[in-house]
């Protein structure tokens, strides 16, 4: 086993165990370090990320699901996927037409908001809380479209949707608790990781030989978030140490579209 394979294995757990944590696919992270520290262009980091992405989704809701104390809601999950499914098939044609320029700004604009709500709001509860909930069929429908957001995003900038997914549950269902909207985050991201790669593998830009080592890393990372995120005040922990690296990943970003900037003028 190479250094680098084993680098890339310990990278994989690492942001898996965070993305777990605080309800994402661990693609924001991802993806900066494929474009950075191996020098891939950045659709094809994209594309490769989203195998952490994957692994990090379906090794997450598979160990929530196999916990007594369990927090998945599978009737708010299923049409959360299905708006999910049809947004990714948008946002992959969406990003056929970005250029490097105009992704990495979205990139920038994307962790910026994220970071500073993740630092400056208060801790997401974890267990559900008192408020009105929706009618079923209105939530169904809320739900929807909170998916096909995240869906639209998820090919774009190589995440699973949490991003998205989580702020917009915790906004228009509160009464779920910070440890339901987690899991339904990362289920979603199951079924936006999965069309997403099927998507890019058409293209072939997908570098198995570094996208597998973090995979298999992700997958041991995001069990034990899971079971760390259980435990009492983690879940605002990550949410803060995951807020710091957004906007340290987000000034990189947005350094190198001036540069791009200043290079076109």
């Amino acid at each position: 086993m190479t250094l680098r394979t084993i680098c890339l294995l310990l990278a994989g757990a690492a942001i898996a165990f965070i993305g777990a944590v605080c309800g994402i696919g661990g693609g924001l992270f991802a993806v900066p370090m494929l474009h950075y520290l191996f020098k891939l262009d950045l659709r094809a980091s994209v594309a490769t990320g989203l195998c952490l992405v994957a692994a990090t989704a379906y090794s997450s809701t598979a160990t929530e699901l196999l916990r007594e104390d369990s927090s998945i809601d599978l009737l708010l999950v299923g049409p959360l996927g299905v708006g999910a499914l049809l947004g990714a098939q948008f946002g992959f044609r969406l990003s056929r037409g970005l250029g490097e320029r105009r992704l990495k700004t979205v990139f920038a604009a994307v962790l910026i908001v994220a970071g500073a709500r993740m630092l400056l709001s208060e801790g997401i509860p974890a267990l559900p809380g008192d408020g009105a909930a929706w009618a079923p069929g209105a939530r169904a429908l809320i739900a929807a479209l909170i998916g096909a957001g995240a869906g639209t995003v998820a090919p774009l900038l190589g995440i699973g949707g949490g991003l998205v997914v989580v702020p917009a549950l915790m906004f228009t269902m509160p009464e779920l608790g910070g440890l339901a909207v987690r899991a339904a985050a990362l289920a979603v991201a199951c079924v936006t990781s999965a069309r997403s790669l099927q998507l890019y593998r058409r293209e072939g830009i997908i570098q198995l030989s570094l996208g597998l080592p973090i995979a298999l890393g992700a997958l041991g990372g995001a069990f034990a978030g899971v079971h760390t995120v259980h435990l009492p005040g983690m879940s605002q922990v990550g949410q803060r140490v995951m807020g710091a690296i957004l906007l340290v990943t987000a000034a990189r970003f947005a350094r190198d579209v001036a540069r791009l900037r200043r290079g076109l003028g």
